[in-house]
């Protein structure tokens, strides 16, 4: 029988490995799964200090832990408000089935952590953000400039998220190339009259109408407030220009009176006459755009509207009766249609006419003709800034400026 030494010396080669059981490294899954449960405890239960410790210890454990892990850690801290911000930063822009919730709901993550994910995420990180309930406008403005079409639907339909101007104006260009946008923004609290009326240019029926309907104001307080203002604008001889076109864009009137007296049509309902005899050259539409008391590009861009609303828009604020829109419509050779359905644009243009109220439609027109102060040749300079423009000159490049 062999003594001790003998079993002692034997070669190890010898030794025969139990190779059926997996070893697995008991301490290292103990150590992520306390270290996990750790940092996910109540504020009231660790001291801050504690707790960041026991996450930068986690955070070099958790490079090499499987997604199951990284994921249950993500779970624990989506309630903690405290959590440490290295590694809820760190499992925010982790594989999307370990973010997903944190993005989501997480209330640890402040504005500058859901900013930094979003400038290092990718699409499905931005669109967990975009869901989060009370996001404010630095992180929808980030969300935004992202140019995803999907995160800007999802923002919109998160009632709960708050906008900037300058995202809605992001949004409102972003409605050329993805028109389904349309619809969710015009309904949006943050969306202006002035962003909302030159997005009319290039949207539907359906959302024209609502546009119009939304922020076509009939100004009777401003009229009522601001009527001695008139008197005294006028005794002044309209000397201020600036006091002059504001007062412009509130009075009751719309039509040039001193245009009709000096143009040789005398109304514009002769000019329009005029128009379904020989035709409507550029000559007399921008006559007709000046006895109409709107500037040139204004009434461009009304006469060459596709769907034709606009024109139906501007024969109410003038006080056109309904023949002569039909009149202004022959001279413009626009295709002929049944004015009583919707299924041509002759119908839909009388539809405005008809629904529309004249003061209203005063209020359309007039935040056009404000809007469209410049052309594209005005904004040649690549390198100004959105701060250099006032909102009319932003609304003009929004409009001709097609391939922003």
């Amino acid at each position: 029988m062999p003594n001790s030494n003998q079993i002692r010396q034997a070669p190890a080669a010898e030794i025969p490995l139990d190779l059926t059981r997996r070893q697995d490294p008991q301490a290292r899954a103990a150590l992520l799964r306390r270290l996990c449960e750790v940092v996910s405890w109540p504020e009231n239960r660790m001291p801050q200090h504690e707790r960041q410790l026991a996450a930068d210890i986690l955070l070099g454990l958790l490079r090499t832990a499987s997604v199951e892990v990284r994921s249950r850690c993500a779970q624990g801290l989506v309630r903690v408000h405290e959590a440490p911000k290295a590694l809820l930063r760190y499992l925010a822009r982790d594989d999307f089935q370990v973010a997903r919730d944190l993005l989501e709901h997480g209330v640890g993550l402040d504005d500058s952590d859901l900013i930094a994910t979003v400038r290092a995420g990718v699409a499905q990180h931005w669109l967990a953000i975009a869901r989060r309930r009370g996001l404010n406008e630095a992180v929808t403005d980030a969300l935004c400039q992202t140019n995803d079409v999907a995160v800007i639907e999802a923002l919109l339909r998160n009632n709960l998220a708050r906008f900037s101007v300058q995202g809605v104006e992001l949004i409102v260009a972003k409605t050329r190339q993805a028109a389904h946008l349309a619809p969710l923004l015009v309904l949006r609290p943050e969306i202006k009259p002035t962003q909302a009326l030159i997005m009319f240019w290039w949207v539907g029926f359906d959302v024209r109408v609502q546009i119009i309907r939304r922020f076509a104001a009939d100004r009777a307080a401003l009229l009522g407030e601001l009527g001695d203002v008139f008197a005294l604008a006028a005794a002044e001889g309209w000397a201020d220009a600036d006091v002059r076109k504001a007062l412009q864009t509130i009075e009751r009137r719309q039509r040039n009176r001193a245009a009709a007296q000096r143009s040789p049509f005398g109304s514009l309902e002769n000019a329009i006459a005029v128009g379904v005899e020989r035709g409507a050259d550029r000559a007399l539409l921008d006559e007709i755009g000046h006895l109409a008391g709107v500037r040139p590009a204004t009434a461009a861009q009304i006469f060459s509207d596709p769907g034709g609303e606009a024109i139906g828009v501007l024969c109410k604020a003038t006080g056109l009766k309904r023949q002569h829109l039909l009149m202004l419509w022959r001279a413009l050779r626009r295709p002929s249609g049944d004015p009583a359905t919707l299924d041509n644009a002759l119908g839909r243009t009388v539809f405005v006419y008809d629904t529309l109220a004249t003061v209203k439609a005063q209020t359309v027109l007039r935040y056009w003709n404000w809007s469209f102060t410049a052309d594209s040749g005005a904004f040649a300079d690549e390198n100004d800034s959105d701060e250099n423009h006032t909102q009319a000159r932003r609304n003009a490049i929004l409009l001709f400026q097609r391939n922003m």
